[in-house]
């Protein structure tokens, strides 16, 4: 799979061994790209494979097989020269406790060789963005849980990536936070920024992502927009559900449907398509 994309992601296999000697499968053979100004959603539940697959993306596991690209840059054979154009937001809290917002914004930018000048400037900008400018001089040890997530995706754009890799930005962010973070994102797409985004807001998922993979027991189930995984797999438009004895809510149908119709997320049950 070759192409332009600032994200290749090509016949990706990562395999682990149990202490018990046993091969298990985490990715299965999963292809996709994402084009400039896209953000792609990888969506799945508990244990579908997306964090391992991110970290695989980012060079921080290794693969089994398979093939990811960078901007043209295969991640894994010349890490150091594809991280330059990445952006990551991990799904743990990978923050410099002991530093202030400042000095952990502009330290960050020195591993890629930003000029200290630029990157002060570039930090206040993201930090006031961010509505974290009047915390600028605080210990990151005195911020929220919210706030520290906040921070982290501000630190993810310090480099103005090509490709930027959010592995669920918006746990325990509040409605407001929620939207300047969308606000962001709508920037970075105006400014070409490949975005690949894995959340369990379905809503979200649906009115952020151009497209999304549907991934299940590491294997990717199907990849198309919002909208027409809705229309392929809940074709009734309005869903009626009992939300409580005796009382039946109709709705339009939402990409959940299509979630729980794929992957039969049961707490345990296997994807089935009906």
């Amino acid at each position: 799979m070759v192409g332009t994309a600032p994200l290749v992601v090509a016949d990706l296999v990562k395999h682990y061994l149990k202490p018990s000697g046993e091969k298990f499968v985490a990715v299965n053979g999963i292809s996709f790209s994402v084009a400039p100004g896209e953000c792609f959603g990888l969506l799945g539940p508990n244990g579908a494979g997306k964090s391992t697959t991110i970290d695989c993306i980012t060079g921080f596991y290794p693969l089994t097989s398979g093939e990811v690209l960078v901007d043209g840059i295969n991640i894994h054979k010349d890490p150091k020269l594809g991280r330059q154009h990445l952006g990551i937001c991990a799904q743990d809290d990978t923050l410099d406790s002991d530093f202030d917002l400042m000095d952990q914004m502009t330290r960050y930018a020195t591993f890629f060789r930003i000029p200290v000048k630029d990157s002060r400037e570039r930090a206040k900008m993201l930090l006031k963005k961010f509505g974290l400018d009047d915390k600028a001089k605080e210990l990151i040890s005195s911020l929220s849980g919210g706030m520290r997530r906040r921070l982290q995706v501000a630190r993810a754009l310090m480099t103005q990536p090509k490709v930027l890799v959010l592995d669920e930005p918006t746990t325990g962010l509040d409605p407001d936070a929620r939207r300047v973070l969308w606000d962001v994102l709508r920037e970075e797409r105006e400014r070409g920024t490949a975005i690949l985004l894995s959340t369990h807001y379905m809503d979200e998922a649906e009115r952020l992502c151009d497209r999304i993979g549907m991934l299940h027991q590491g294997k990717l189930l199907d990849i198309a927009s919002p909208a027409k995984l809705i229309q392929k797999y809940v074709p009734e438009p309005v869903v009626e559900e009992e939300v409580r004895p005796g009382v039946v809510w109709k709705r339009v149908a939402n990409l959940e449907d299509v979630f729980l119709k794929l992957t039969g997320n049961r707490l345990g049950g296997v994807g089935v398509v009906r």
